[in-house]
């Protein structure tokens, strides 16, 4: 049996991949553009947190062309452009703390970052230091980072999925912070690219605690649909979350799994599973430490794992008696 389990973990080591994390830099001068500067191995894709540590920097000298994905960059350290230029979606956001800072080597026009269609910040600024953000709302270079005066940023999104549910779509989100938020506007497109306000909630206004949110659009008819969130701030600043997309076709249920804090596993079903999932999480060496059944799940469900010491990479598989059968792996720290 062991050798089994060691068998299905081999594989599933090389056919799944981790879902979009949290990735840091973990090089003190290394490039951008280099798997070895973070500690995923990789380079920085769309859905990632990317964090520049206190003390650290990181150097973009080519260009980075992300328009079509969306990042959460957040700058305790330093960002150095030197000759490259970074290039995000709408829906993207770079926040500077109060000890980060962003640097162009050149001071020439070539080096910038671009949010959409807006340049937030050119070479010839030469330096921009924290607490300063940058996203869709705020505006174009050399004015491209709002300064927050040192207090938090107005919402910290930690989480937003939609799934589709009969005729309706679920859609969920979840802060980690909020100050001075008024409310969230919730928007529908049929085609990415013209939305409207389909519904409107209340904010938790200030909060330093996790708040889960959600509502419930009912009756869809269109066969794909897209979402997104604005949020809205007391003092009119807003900023959107990234897009999320749901078929309404029934077929394949799709389940991505991704590891939070506090030893937690986040599960996301696309649309409602009509039977019990089992949910199962083990080690590299097959022992299961965590083990536990869902009732008709659907959006995104929380797997705490109580175990006492295990850390590193899990396996977590979900299954049921019809057509739901998805493994990936965790970090569990």
């Amino acid at each position: 049996m062991k050798k089994l389990y060691l068998t299905l973990i081999s594989i599933l080591i090389v056919f799944f991949s981790l879902a979009n994390p949290v990735i840091t830099a973990d090089k003190n001068n290394g490039k951008w553009r280099s798997n070895s500067t973070w500690d995923l191995n990789r380079k920085p894709q769309d859905g990632d947190t990317v964090v520049i540590p206190v003390g650290l920097t990181v150097i973009l000298d080519n260009n980075i062309n992300l328009q079509n994905a969306t990042l959460y960059i957040k700058v305790y350290g330093s960002l150095i452009i030197d000759g490259g230029h970074l290039k995000l979606d709408e829906n993207s956001q770079v926040i500077l703390y109060s000890t980060g800072n962003i640097a162009a080597e050149e001071g020439k026009n070539s080096e910038y970052i671009k949010i959409g269609n807006e340049f937030k910040f050119r070479g010839t600024e030469n330096y921009i230091a924290g607490p300063a953000y940058a996203n869709a709302a705020t505006g174009a270079a050399p004015n491209g980072f709002a300064s927050n005066g040192g207090a938090a940023l107005p919402v910290k999104f930690i989480g937003f999925n939609v799934a589709s549910q009969n005729n309706n779509v679920l859609i969920e989100w979840a802060t980690a912070q909020e100050t001075n938020s008024s409310h969230f506007d919730i928007q529908r497109s049929e085609n990415g690219s013209n939305w409207q306000t389909i519904a409107t909630l209340n904010a938790a206004g200030s909060s330093s605690v996790t708040k889960n949110y959600s509502f419930t659009d009912r009756g869809v008819t269109a066969k794909v649909l897209y979402y997104r969130i604005k949020q809205i701030d007391r003092d009119g600043r807003s900023e959107i979350t990234a897009v999320r997309s749901v078929k309404m076709d029934a077929g394949k249920i799709q389940v991505k799994i991704s590891s939070g804090s506090n030893n937690s596993v986040y599960l996301h079903f696309s649309e409602q599973v009509r039977s019990n999932v089992v949910v199962q999480i083990m080690t590299m060496n097959g022992q299961i430490v965590a083990k536990q059944t869902l009732s008709n799940p659907v959006g995104q469900q929380n797997i705490s794992v109580r175990n006492s010491g295990n850390k590193g990479v899990f396996v977590v598989t979900v299954s049921d008696v019809q057509n739901v059968n998805s493994s990936g792996q965790i970090f569990l720290q």
